[in-house]
């Protein structure tokens, strides 16, 4: 019984890292797009001055 116990928690582990990273995948992702974007508006900007 123990045995079976362990490798629930084992696979549950697993799946919660595997969702915990990609949730920080799209985290990097939304901040490089952010950071992209505003580097081009603060460019558009600063030439149209």
């Amino acid at each position: 019984m123990l045995n079976r116990i362990n490798k629930n928690l084992k696979s549950s582990f697993k799946q919660l890292s595997n969702i915990h990273s990609a949730f920080n995948s799209k985290i990097l992702v939304y901040f490089g797009l952010l950071a992209y974007w505003s580097v081009i508006l603060v460019g558009t900007f600063l030439n149209f001055n």
